[in-house]
């Protein structure tokens, strides 16, 4: 699957997972998405300067009725730990993360923070998918936003290269 391919899927998934507002900051991993996103007429995009902008704007909109979704970096879901922390967990604010995974098996970059992005969400007790099928990335989505609505929490998928 192609990278253009890949976005579209995921793009697809958030359109039938009810994802209607989805908050950003660039990333030249995530470019084909971002540029779906940009151009999409359904789904309200959000380009933000820092995650943990994303955070608010997220909780912000999921108070006004929307359902969010944050595009990022694992790098930038360690900045965002404190607004996932103080805000999204303190007040049952579900949240879907959409995080590339820099350093996941097989990239020869970004070793540390790939090695660390499993253990900071289990320690924030973030339920997450490594998504690697680009068969299953639809029911993925839908799943993860099934999972957030039921617990009122945030849920991470890890998106890999091969989903990309």
């Amino acid at each position: 699957m192609g990278t253009l391919e890949g976005s579209r899927q995921i793009l697809a998934g958030l359109k039938e997972a009810g994802i209607d507002l989805v908050a950003s900051v660039p990333d030249i991993n995530l470019l084909e998405l971002l540029n779906l996103l940009s151009e999409d007429k359904d789904i309200t995009h959000v380009p933000v300067g820092r995650e943990e902008e994303g955070i608010g704007v997220c909780t912000g909109a999921y108070l006004g009725g929307r359902r969010t979704a944050i595009l990022m970096q694992n790098g930038g879901l360690m900045n965002s730990c404190n607004g996932i922390t103080t805000t999204a967990l303190q007040f049952g604010i579900p949240i879907l993360l959409l995080v590339y995974y820099a350093g996941d098996m097989g990239d020869n970059a970004f070793h540390m923070i790939g090695l660390l992005t499993e253990p900071v969400l289990q320690g924030l007790g973030i339920k997450y998918t490594v998504m690697r099928d680009p068969a299953k990335v639809k029911q993925q989505i839908i799943d993860a936003r099934t999972a957030a609505e039921a617990s009122k929490r945030p849920v991470a998928l890890l998106l890999s290269r091969a989903v990309l």
